[in-house]
């Protein structure tokens, strides 16, 4: 199975998605999201406040958690891998669209723009009372 096909189809049909990261305390946190802004193979980008808890939880600790699901469907899949966080101005830079602003009114815009960068190393996907990793 093209498990890279499956996760692209998910998220198309979707609006959101489910980020996981892990607390100071080492609980897992996990909040929907907008889906990703940009998809490269294996490696996910997806905007946030600067300022937000996530931002300072992947600088702690990169391990991340991406699901997408079809609800109708019954379907879901589960990305494990590792977070950086682009903060830099030259780094995000190319993911700002004007339409941001009003997510970003606090920072004024780009300085509390920032950029996740997820890179998949592995994850499950379910589907028909079955879990296949991969």
């Amino acid at each position: 199975m093209d498990y890279e096909k499956e996760w692209v189809r998910l998220m198309e049909n979707g609006s959101l998605c489910f980020l996981g990261s892990v607390t100071q305390d080492g609980f897992p946190m996990i909040r929907a999201m907008l889906k990703p802004i940009k998809v490269e193979g294996n490696t996910f980008y997806l905007h946030t406040n600067t300022s937000s808890n996530k931002v300072k939880q992947f600088l702690d600790n990169a391990k991340a958690c991406l699901y997408f699901y079809d609800a109708a469907a019954f379907t879901g899949i589960s990305l494990l891998g590792e977070m950086q966080v682009l903060t830099k101005e030259h780094e995000k830079i190319e993911f700002w669209q004007d339409d941001y602003q009003v997510y970003y009114e606090r920072g004024g815009g780009l300085p509390d723009f920032t950029v996740l960068k997820f890179t998949c190393e592995h994850g499950e996907f379910y589907q028909n009372f079955n879990v296949t990793t991969f």
